[in-house]
């Protein structure tokens, strides 16, 4: 995972037009190049408490998604994640389950959160099951909107305790 730089606008922009790169998930944010770069250039992608990675291959540094998480400002001891593998072929492959697993040891371990949680789509079984195995529990249904499309999901939530007691945790190499 890393910080998302200006060379990687083209493949940004890419990713966010794209019904393919988001799956039948997650609604296409449908960036113009100006919108972009206005929103890096003023911090959007990368502030305190609200910060957006690329995630790459580690063998060959080869770009396949984004994960993001903002802290909510009614809890700003709460942060939110949001996990998108862009390419679809790096799907079901343990690359999202990695950089969840590496930004939620971050968050508890470095930045002193005390819940980390997800909303998913009531039907994305597949994203359901990475978060049971890294130990969220489901703890509302809901309905949110994903750039302007109303969608049904359920609310995940890992605790700091329930983060202690999770051996998933305790054996993570980097």
């Amino acid at each position: 995972m890393r910080r998302i730089s200006e060379d990687d606008f083209p493949l940004i922009l890419t990713w966010s037009n794209s019904e393919e790169a988001f799956g039948p998930y997650l609604t296409p944010e449908r960036y113009t190049p100006k919108r972009l770069n206005e929103q890096f250039a003023g911090g959007a992608l990368w502030r305190n408490g609200d910060k957006t990675f690329l995630i790459e291959k580690r063998e060959c540094a080869t770009p396949i998604g984004t994960i993001h998480y903002w802290l909510r400002q009614t809890q700003p001891d709460t942060a939110m994640l949001a996990v998108k593998i862009a390419e679809p072929e790096q799907r079901g492959k343990g690359y999202g389950t990695e950089a969840q697993k590496f930004l939620i040891i971050h968050l508890f371990e470095q930045a002193g959160i005390k819940n980390v949680e997800m909303v998913t789509d009531i039907n994305n079984a597949a994203q359901q099951r990475c978060l049971s195995k890294l130990g969220f529990t489901i703890i509302d249904s809901q309905t949110y909107d994903d750039h302007q499309v109303v969608r049904t999901g359920y609310l995940f939530q890992l605790s700091y305790p329930d983060y202690q007691q999770k051996a998933i945790y305790r054996f993570h190499y980097e």
